[in-house]
């Protein structure tokens, strides 16, 4: 038997171990790594009222009219999130993502070994080149045998708005808004087409060159999803990534509706920034320029959707002490302002139903 000493020296053991596992999950417990750290870098946007979305004649779903908008001081990821960034999040929170759960996600079928691709069944509708892959997720980005250990810095795909979120949160971040996204990305410029200009430079940015979806001939020098800072920062914010190579998260509804809003089955987030997979002229897929947006569901994944984190900057709005005028301090006005941090908001579950960015499989009563 057991002495009553040695007993509570292991309640004493068990207590702590509990404890430390609880706590490890935070963020501020993961040991840091530098050369991880500095893709998740965030940037100070100070905030100001800009020209939002285009006339063009060939804006589609909600890129226009142009209107004006306001924003307030925010900071964004100079980066999308990176696969070892994920990846640190999940071990710290032992984080399930939305594709594991479901067993599947869609891959571009180039990147799908024939005898995958002739069993897959359930094709898109419109959409044939995206393949239903069995564990595809973002460890394993292309299905069961591909890896992502030679490719940490590429951004995290297979990425559902849940996880996106969840992944924020646990940084003490959120998800930006689809005005705040759309700022960021015009890096100060007013009324054009891409981040840095009017120009179209085909080594600013990874999307489509050649025949889709038969060949990419690579003018950017990537066939599909490209590391981060594999092109240079493409405005004056120093923001990489922000049009071409994975479309990225926002917080705000598709639909315009409020962020408030109780999610329902038909509920869609929207997407910004095009992705690899996307054309110059539109005349496949998307048209990749600033205001190039889409929407989805929050279960939704493919290999060609990532995201990145915004955090809110709050105002300095204290009371000036008494026969004292507002602004007077220098010191207090030119100080960083504190963050806010925005809590987890419970979400309602809805039937889960991964899609594309271009169509949506329906789900067999054997994968519900």
């Amino acid at each position: 038997m057991f002495s009553n000493v040695r007993i509570s020296h292991c309640l004493v053991l068990l207590l702590s171990w509990v404890i430390f596992s609880a706590e490890s999950a935070r963020k501020d417990d993961v040991p840091s790594d530098p050369e991880v750290d500095k893709y998740e870098e965030m940037v100070l946007i100070e905030g100001k009222e800009f020209v939002m979305g285009t006339d063009a004649e060939d804006g589609k779903e909600g890129e226009g009219p142009t209107r004006l908008e306001k924003v307030k001081n925010f900071k964004i990821n100079r980066y999308p999130v990176t696969i070892a960034s994920f990846r640190k999040f999940v071990k710290a929170k032992k984080y399930k993502t939305d594709a594991e759960t479901f067993g599947w996600s869609f891959v571009l079928e180039m990147f799908v070994p024939k005898e995958v691709s002739d069993k897959a069944k359930d094709r898109i509708q419109g959409a044939p080149w995206w393949v239903p892959v069995d564990r595809a997720y973002w460890r394993m980005p292309e299905g069961k045998g591909s890896s992502v250990v030679h490719r940490l810095n590429n951004p995290a795909v297979h990425i559902s708005h849940r996880d996106a979120r969840a992944y924020c949160q646990w940084h003490g971040w959120r998800l930006p808004t689809e005005i705040e996204w759309e700022y960021a990305a015009r890096g100060g410029l007013a009324k054009r087409k891409y981040p840095w200009g009017n120009k179209f430079d085909v080594n600013r940015m990874n999307i489509w060159q050649g025949k889709f979806p038969d060949k990419n001939s690579e003018e950017d020098g990537y066939k599909g999803v490209s590391p981060v800072d594999a092109f240079p920062s493409q405005n004056e914010f120093d923001l990489f990534d922000m049009v071409g190579n994975v479309w990225e998260w926002t917080s705000s509804r598709f639909d315009g509706s409020s962020e408030d809003t109780e999610e329902t089955e038909g509920t869609k987030y929207t997407l910004r920034g095009g992705s690899y997979i996307d054309s110059k002229d539109g005349s496949f897929n998307h048209q990749v320029r600033v205001t190039t947006r889409t929407g989805n569901t929050p279960d939704a994944g493919s290999d060609n959707l990532g995201f990145r984190c915004a955090m809110s900057v709050a105002s300095n709005t204290q009371k000036p002490p008494k026969g004292k005028k507002k602004g007077t301090d220098k010191k207090q006005r030119t100080e960083e302002p504190d963050v806010i941090i925005q809590e987890g908001q419970k979400v309602k579950e809805v039937k889960p139903h991964p899609a594309d960015l271009n169509g949506r499989k329906k789900k067999s009563k054997n994968e519900l």
